[in-house]
């Protein structure tokens, strides 16, 4: 019954028209005047509406201006006329003499180097048997095990009473390994130091 009536009024617009629709004829899109219009402003306010956003965002971030520095007062303005200042000629260089070799004095017996004069004061200390009997009787006794000797100090180790000592260690009451040699160790004794051989 529908499809009667849009046929009906499909004809009625076309004789208004001055067309009479044939049975194939298509069907002719009428829009009102009215819809167009109304299309017409939409794209004239979305195109309004873009060119304000684009407008505000380049507003928000275009790149600061630099402030001005303020004037101080009395002082003269800078003048922007290029000054030319007198600069002084360039000096010509001085030619350089050859450097001859000065001979440097050297001293009459050589210094020799704190480690290597140290070293040798260690090996001159005396041994415990060679202390006063007075110092080696406060002695504490002390077996010594085998050791590990290293150009490196913090890998010497000295096995004292069953136990790894390394260098500045207490091994007894007052009793300090200062140091390891080759074949001996420095001990010091409350301030006495002395060899004692492994």
């Amino acid at each position: 019954m529908s499809y009667i009536l849009d046929a009906l009024k499909k004809a009625q617009a076309e004789r208004e028209l001055g067309h009479t629709p044939g049975l194939h004829s298509a069907p002719a899109a009428v829009v009102p005047a009215a819809a167009a219009g109304a299309r017409t402003r939409l794209w004239l306010a979305l195109g309004g509406a873009a060119v304000l956003i684009a407008g505000a965002a380049w507003w928000l971030w275009r790149p600061a201006a630099a402030p001005a520095a303020p004037a101080l007062a009395g002082a003269p303005a800078p003048s922007t006329a290029p000054t030319l200042a007198a600069q002084p000629a360039p000096l010509p260089a001085a030619p350089v003499a050859p450097v001859a070799s000065i001979p440097v004095a050297r001293a009459a017996q050589p210094v020799a180097p704190p480690a290597v004069a140290r070293a040798a004061d260690d090996e001159s200390l005396p041994l415990l048997r060679q202390l006063p009997d007075a110092v080696q009787r406060t002695v504490p006794t002390v077996s010594f095990g085998g050791y590990i000797y290293s150009p490196d100090p913090a890998e010497r180790l000295l096995l004292i009473d069953k136990t790894l000592r390394h260098e500045g260690e207490e091994v007894a009451p007052g009793l300090v390994l200062e140091k390891l040699l080759p074949k001996a160790a420095i001990m010091n004794y409350r301030g006495t130091r002395y060899r004692a051989p492994y």
